[in-house]
């Protein structure tokens, strides 16, 4: 049997306008899948965001990962397979939190991960009789989880390689479909599997994890198995590990160049509401970026805004506190009422959705608000993010915070990487501003 994986792009403009490479990482879950496929399956791939699908290829099989924002493209491209007569399935974290929809397009659809059932479904699909739900039951360990980067070819992916060393995010905020994709459940890796995959990293290391600091003691496990290594790596951690000033330490020593960290909001009450306790358990801000700032380690701060508290002068505050502690990166995001999630059972009680299926219709475009926000419009809060990351990102602030000699501009080579790629988040903002769901067809 020949299968087809596909990576889907969320849209394109009409003209033809480039593709934003900020969104052009590596599939990881594609890696995954071909790694699961026995080799006496035939494999390719096809990347929606930098190739046309050549539909009409021989094939047994088309398997899709999809994301809410790619929800729309990838029916599309089932479609198109499905009127060819070739069997489509589909999983990730939309199918996984609205199946019956998925199943609209699609033969089969795999509910939760993979590694459990996709010996089965493969099984199922050469002898013709695939059914249409898979997985849904315990979640799977994650020893011997493998990556099969070979399936990329020589596509031209971002300067970093992705790596998994955890599953899932233990936190409930309430706006986070990871809680419902993961049921509020973190899985690990062996550390010593991590390290082996990035020693074979040929680029700077991103850890995928929604939290690699939700276990601190895990971490400095991690971080003493990358001394030796000598790669750069970045990750996804909350702000409590800026209380071990001895973590900080040991992790810029293991090769940690810098930290994405969900602040969130300024404002307790926004904090309260979002579920984010995290946030307001953790000492002071400003405590803990000095903190990280002593041990060199760079800040790609995120931002939600919309919240009920949110006014206009909320985006000013975020910006001045986001210049004074000179962020290596800064993202002004509006809240996203993603399917599945408490925040969007709220407001679709509240009758406050612009459309219940934002992400298929076809009115909206990335960056436009799905929901009534308390205080603005929903055109005023898409205008304000909008503005706010042109501001952060021009050339006067990306200069004055590259006089930051700590964190982003620490040696020549980490201020060359800071100036192009804050130089370049202008054209990045401008590429995603206004892109369609899916394809005109």
């Amino acid at each position: 049997m020949h299968v087809t994986f596909i990576q889907p792009s969320v849209g394109r403009k009409p003209g033809g306008e480039r593709y934003p490479s900020s969104w052009c990482m590596e599939p990881l879950s594609i890696a995954a899948l071909s790694a699961l496929t026995r080799a006496e399956h035939g494999r390719a791939f096809h990347d929606d965001r930098l190739e046309p699908i050549p539909y009409d290829a021989p094939t047994d099989l088309a398997c899709l990962s999809v994301e809410t924002y790619t929800a729309r493209r990838s029916y599309q491209i089932a479609d198109a397979y499905r009127r060819r007569g070739v069997p489509v399935v589909m999983g990730g974290f939309h199918p996984t939190l609205l199946p019956d929809e998925a199943g609209e397009h699609a033969d089969a659809v795999v509910v939760g991960e993979a590694e459990g059932c996709w010996a089965e479904l493969l099984a199922d699909a050469a002898a013709g009789r695939l059914r249409p739900r898979y997985g849904g039951a315990d979640r799977p360990g994650l020893a011997g989880l493998r990556a099969d980067r070979a399936i990329f070819g020589r596509r031209p992916y971002g300067r970093l390689s992705l790596v998994e060393t955890s599953r899932g995010c233990g936190f409930g905020c309430e706006f986070c479909s990871i809680s419902a994709f993961f049921r509020r459940r973190c899985l690990v890796r062996p550390v010593a599997e991590v390290a082996d995959e990035v020693r074979a990293a040929k680029r700077t290391v991103f850890f995928v994890d929604d939290n690699i600091g939700a276990e601190p003691a895990r971490l400095a496990e991690l971080c003493e198995a990358l001394l030796p290594l000598r790669k750069w790596w970045i990750g996804q951690a909350s702000l409590h590990v800026a209380r071990d000033e001895s973590l900080l330490a040991l992790m810029r020593r293991s090769g940690c160049a810098g930290v994405l960290i969900g602040f969130e909001s300024l404002d307790p009450a926004t904090l309260s509401a979002m579920g984010k306790g995290v946030n307001a358990a953790a000492r002071d801000y400003d405590e803990a970026i000095a903190a990280f700032r002593r041990h060199g380690l760079a800040i790609y701060a995120t931002f939600v805004f919309g919240y009920d508290e949110d006014t206009p002068e909320t985006f000013e505050r975020v910006y001045a506190f986001a210049l004074r502690h000179r962020f290596f990166f800064t993202a002004f995001n509006h809240l996203v009422p993603f399917p599945g999630t408490p925040l969007y059972g709220r407001l679709r009680d509240e009758g406050r959705l612009l459309s219940d299926a934002w992400w298929l219709d076809p009115r909206f475009r990335f960056g436009d608000v799905a929901f009534r926000p308390a205080r603005m419009s929903p055109g005023e809060l898409a205008g304000l993010c909008d503005a706010y990351r042109r501001k952060f990102y021009a050339t006067s602030s990306v200069l004055r915070r590259a006089l930051d000699l700590r964190a982003n501009c620490r040696t020549p080579l980490k201020a060359a990487l800071f100036l192009a790629q804050n130089l370049g988040q202008g054209r990045e903002v401008a590429a995603r501003r206004g892109l369609p769901w899916g394809v005109a067809e």
